[in-house]
């Protein structure tokens, strides 16, 4: 038999990691992990884009680098499954440190702007064709002229890292508009658990969220429609999705001044809900 409410063990847990130095550390460390593993995973794929375009622009009698081990490759390949799994941790490591429901995304940014740079310090190595515009064949001397593919992958040294790069601003900028929005978010809902109030809610309905996979078709979530009355005697009805599938209790927290206004409507589905917990408007 267990003395001790679940639901409480799980708010002191989370309370405890939130703003805990330890964890903080684990996420600086796991950060630049991620961007030392980012860097030498795209340099391992720099190697393979390399192979690539040296069959496309060069005879396969072209024996130039045929000595050489492609160990960029191998280690880019370990590189990139420690890169995931660091970049995981990180993300993982912030969430708890803020007492957050989801991780941050700049993980995310710095895989891809750690990959860019590894990928483009291994495009400045590239093996230069034999001729340009020509597969030379130093064997039978039967050359062959570019087509499409050949010019392409010639100029790859050039357009594959600047792909990468704009691909990592668009990355970065959609970060920090999440970031903002986050940020918006958790300063309104830190206001209103010092001033707002704090109301018992009805769970109204429940309507599950499922999803598929190869085990067949699993609960994933549910939308969660709450019911409370303002401090004016009026009774209001809100939703928020959720990822929890158990749901028994909801409690909501809201702006007496402006009761109406939906972005400062929190609801949580816990009997003792962290900072985190609280599920603000979509």
């Amino acid at each position: 038999m267990n003395t001790v409410d679940p639901e409480r063990a799980r708010h002191d847990r989370v309370e405890r990691w939130r703003g805990n130095r330890r964890v903080l550390v684990g996420a600086i460390v796991a950060s630049v992990v991620t961007v030392v593993c980012g860097f030498v995973a795209g340099h391992g794929f720099g190697t393979l884009v390399e192979l690539l375009r040296t069959s496309a622009i060069d005879s396969v009698f072209d024996d130039r680098g045929d000595g050489e081990t492609p160990y960029g490759m191998v280690w880019g390949t370990f590189a990139f499954v420690a890169c995931l799994a660091a970049a995981t941790f990180a993300a993982n490591a912030v969430r708890r440190y803020q007492g957050r429901p989801s991780g941050p995304l700049f993980p995310v940014v710095l895989v891809f702007a750690a990959g860019t740079l590894g990928i483009w310090v291994s495009s400045r190595d590239w093996l230069p064709p034999l001729a340009v515009g020509t597969a030379v064949d130093p064997v039978f001397h039967e050359d062959e002229k570019w087509g499409f593919w050949a010019w392409l992958m010639y100029y790859a040294d050039w357009w594959v890292p600047a792909f990468l790069l704009v691909l990592t601003s668009l990355i970065l900028g959609y970060a920090i508009r999440v970031e903002r929005r986050d940020a918006e978010l958790a300063r309104t809902r830190e206001r209103l658990l010092r001033h707002g109030r704090r109301v018992p809610a009805e769970i109204a309905d429940v309507k599950l969220r499922l999803g598929g996979d190869e085990s067949g078709t699993r609960v994933v979530g549910a939308d969660v429609t709450v019911s409370f009355t303002d401090l004016a005697g009026v009774r209001r009805w809100v939703t928020r999705r959720t990822r929890d599938t158990t749901i028994g209790t909801a409690e909501v927290l809201f702006d007496p001044m402006r009761p109406a206004d939906e972005k400062s409507i929190f609801v949580a589905l816990r009997r003792h809900p962290t900072p985190g917990d609280w599920l603000p408007a979509d």
